[in-house]
């Protein structure tokens, strides 16, 4: 039986003086009661109470080991209280890429501090995959369709990608009709996908075209730098250029080809055990990342 349900018993006994008055307070039943007082008698081999058809009294030894029990009561209180606190406070490690930190994730957080003062943040901002149980991170946001063994990946938000390049970098160049040609161009490409783009057609068929791919990073600010600076062709967030594009900085392309999107997960390592102020964390992303990655 659980040794600590037993000392609340016989307090509770004490206090009531009654084993059916302690039954009513901890709604059990009269012979749990019993039967908690008995393991405990038994455990600890001496009696705690005189019992006679009329009253019941401690013992010496009852009122010696009362004292005691208070303690631990007192103690196991305390410590709950702790780790309630500790529950909400503390510091989230978080890790993910400059761009989607700068794409809405750094007001995101803001507006999720206000609501929770008391917690602290450490962002480790890099495009790399940040091992979770290594690098003691509790959060990752990545671009990913699927995440290793053992984490936990939830969607937060769908991205697309526009191909486009700068108007002087198309005019120095032959017109750019078909995706095919691309392998005659000078491309901007991100490190995972430096081989080839895949496309879908008007009748989402995908396709690979080979490229040419003469800047790489995996930072995608970088990517951007280099194509506003005229130097190729990149495929990059919607998000990221649309101001540009509709300013005519960039020029979209393919107008009938669209790149697959891109899902942005949440990923953490474990449900169980998670502290209070994480599980709120992952709810408020959840719920509220999409609003400011779309502003």
């Amino acid at each position: 039986m659980d040794s600590l349900k037993a000392i609340q018993v016989f307090v509770s006994i004490a206090e009531h003086g009654s084993l059916s008055q302690a039954a009513e307070h901890l709604n059990y039943s009269r012979a749990m009661v019993s039967r908690y007082l008995d393991h405990l008698e038994h455990t600890f081999s001496v009696r705690l109470f005189q019992r006679n058809t009329r009253k019941i009294s401690l013992t010496p030894a009852g009122e010696k080991a009362l004292r005691y029990c208070e303690n631990i009561l007192q103690q196991q209180a305390l410590l709950t209280e702790l780790a309630a606190h500790e529950q909400q406070t503390g510091t989230i490690r978080l890790t993910c890429g400059l761009f989607l930190y700068q794409m809405g994730l750094n007001e995101c957080l803001r507006a999720f501090k206000q609501q929770y003062p008391q917690v602290q943040f450490e962002i480790i901002l890099t495009e790399n995959t940040v091992d979770l149980i290594e690098g003691q991170a509790d959060l990752a946001l990545r671009i990913t369709q699927k995440v290793a063994d053992g984490l936990i990946a939830r969607p937060v938000f769908t991205i697309e990608s526009v191909f486009c390049a700068h108007p002087d970098y198309l005019k120095q160049h032959p017109p750019l009709i078909h995706p095919r040609q691309l392998i005659q161009y000078d491309c901007i490409t991100h490190q995972s996908s430096s081989q080839f783009w895949s496309m879908l057609d008007q009748q989402q068929q995908p396709q690979n075209y080979p490229l040419n791919s003469t800047f790489r990073s995996n930072e995608v600010n970088a990517l951007y730098d280099m194509c506003i600076h005229a130097q190729g062709i990149a495929m990059l967030p919607r998000h990221l250029v649309q101001n540009d594009i509709s300013g005519g900085q960039l020029t979209a392309l393919f107008s009938e080809f669209t790149a697959p999107d891109l899902t942005l997960s949440l990923v953490y390592a474990s449900r169980q055990h998670l502290p209070k102020m994480i599980q709120q964390c992952i709810v408020f992303l959840t719920e509220n990342l999409s609003f400011y990655l779309n502003k």
